[in-house]
């Protein structure tokens, strides 16, 4: 292969990059390497994509981990762009096979994420949403019930389409979303589900909660 061929020059630049975050990863145990970590995707985060998204699905358990912890010390509300790359980066680690792992990075994305940037985290969840496994929409649905006040009405609008999901754990999760968005918005939440209750297919749902005690002391 021909070393002047931008291609190669590419290559070789991307397996650079690789080293480096390695070796940023070998000294994560002492501090110094989750630092630059948490830099590296603060200052460096396009040039360094590739590479982390690769230890995010293919890294030692203890990087992964760091990982984690660094999204969530990256992001910024200063920097909107940096939003699509952490969320990418998270996506595989909320699927972690570590349970620990897996917690944090929903943590991550539920007290993070979904706070900093709102609009593209709550995009992403769209996307998931629309997906056909029943685990993404569950997940989708569970996150939907923690978006701030200022994103509730949208949340609601993505709710609405899982709540027709045959699956059972989605409809739960789409219950227990809408619950703990009555808590914070009751307004909007029950103006939505009385517009439910005419639908043949969500008018269960509604009249489980405008009947309960959501809104009992609204």
């Amino acid at each position: 292969m021909d070393a002047t061929d931008p291609q190669v020059s590419l290559l070789q630049e991307e397996a650079q990059l690789q080293a480096w975050v390695e070796k940023i990863c070998a000294h994560l145990g002492q501090g110094q390497g989750l630092h630059a970590l948490t830099e590296g995707l603060r200052r460096g985060y396009t040039l360094l994509f590739p590479a982390l998204r690769r230890l995010a699905r293919e890294g030692e358990e203890g990087t992964r981990r760091a990982l984690v912890q660094a999204i969530g010390e990256a992001a910024d509300p200063a920097d909107p762009f940096r939003a699509a790359f952490l969320l990418e980066l998270l996506s595989p680690l909320l699927w972690d096979p570590v349970p620990a792992i897996r917690r944090a990075a929903r943590r991550t994305l539920r007290e993070t994420l979904l706070a900093v940037y709102p609009g593209e985290a709550l995009e992403a969840l769209v996307q998931w949403a629309a997906e056909p496994e029943a685990a993404r929409q569950a997940l989708a649905a569970q996150m939907l019930g923690h978006a701030p006040p200022r994103a509730v009405r949208r949340a609601l609008i993505a709710l609405k389409p899982l709540a027709h999901s045959r699956e059972p754990r989605v409809r739960r999760a789409v219950l227990a979303a809408l619950r703990r968005l009555a808590q914070t918005a009751p307004e909007p939440v029950s103006a939505e589900l009385r517009r439910w209750r005419e639908d043949p297919g969500l008018a269960p749902i509604a009249r489980r909660l405008l009947d309960g005690k959501e809104f009992a002391q609204r």
